[in-house]
């Protein structure tokens, strides 16, 4: 009975166990949130209200573009009523019509397929280049770094404007054209914000991890270097479309546009130039959409620098 006594007395004194951990984070009754980077990057970026409202504008433009004829009855090209040139908007025609009685609202929506995707191809185009270029410049460093940065430095210095139109002289003006030559002005930027992300994290110890185990220079690049540069580079590529569909429009203002009839917002401002006085809505209304376009795609760039800075994720 003594020695029961004992073994009771001893089990008594032994603190209970720690509660176990389960799979998922649950410890105890307990559940640890179980987060992940680009969650958190979500999360954030569904706080900044101004954002969250510049994403919904342009979910908005999108679709009313894509699905243009849910939303208009006239053909921006076909549809024309010489006898009801420049009448002013109201009535049957929602936005009015242009200097050959073409319906203006219809133009802006067929109008913004065209300018929204020449922004995003010119913005991927140059994003490829010059991520590229980055990357292999701050990975590898000496003569490959200083040739490929003296090279990026050229393209620099010339008036980016002026270097897309000389670009479009050589090659001949057409959609594909204009994507090439702001393509070609655009990739310097990215190319530049690459390699210094890459020369910060090029010698952390992941990386020397993976050279240790013996991985080649393209998988350290695309696996472990390029992840932690999507960041800035997601921004950046954001920011490059509405800069793109700003210079499109600029470029077919100044009467480079492929075609005169296709419509697109470059193309209806200087359609409207020679009328501005007397009838400005033919330049007030592609420049407002311009405009509220480019706002919305600036606002969604500021609220992806807030997710993706570390600094503003608690």
């Amino acid at each position: 009975m003594s020695e029961e006594k004992k073994i009771m007395s001893t089990e008594e004194q032994v603190p209970a166990a720690a509660p176990a951990v389960a799979e998922g984070g649950d410890i105890g009754f307990e559940s640890l949130p179980v987060t992940s980077y680009w969650h958190d990057v979500v999360r954030m970026f569904l706080k900044n209200k101004i954002a969250v409202v510049g994403l919904i504008m342009l979910i908005v433009i999108v679709f009313m573009c894509c699905a243009a004829p849910l939303f208009t009855k006239y053909d921006p090209i076909s549809d024309i009523e010489y006898y009801n040139v420049k009448q002013p908007p109201g009535g049957e025609h929602l936005l009015g019509t242009d200097h050959i009685g073409r319906d203006v609202w219809s133009r802006l929506l067929y109008g913004g397929r065209t300018s929204v995707l020449t922004g995003v191809l010119v913005a991927l185009f140059a994003a490829a280049i010059g991520v590229t270029i980055g990357l292999v410049a701050g990975y590898f460093g000496g003569v490959v770094d200083a040739l490929l940065m003296r090279f990026t430095d050229i393209m620099l210095s010339f008036p980016f404007l002026i270097l897309a139109i000389a670009i479009m002289a050589a090659l001949g003006s057409s959609q594909r054209n204009i994507i090439i030559s702001l393509a070609v002005t655009s990739w310097p930027g990215f190319a530049r914000l690459t390699r210094s992300h890459v020369l910060a994290i090029k010698n952390s110890e992941y990386i020397e991890a993976a050279k240790v185990a013996d991985f080649s220079n393209p998988r350290i690049l695309f696996r472990h270097v390029l992840p932690n540069c999507m960041g800035t580079i997601i921004i950046q590529l954001t920011l490059t479309i509405g800069g793109a569909i700003l210079s499109a429009a600029g470029l077919a203002y100044l009467g480079m546009s492929p075609n005169v009839a296709k419509p697109e917002w470059g193309a209806m401002l200087n359609d409207g130039k020679p009328y501005l006085r007397t009838h400005p809505y033919l330049t007030t209304i592609p420049g407002v959409a311009i405009s509220i376009t480019v706002l919305a795609i600036n606002w969604i760039g500021d609220g992806l620098r807030d997710a993706f800075d570390p600094k503003m994720r608690k």
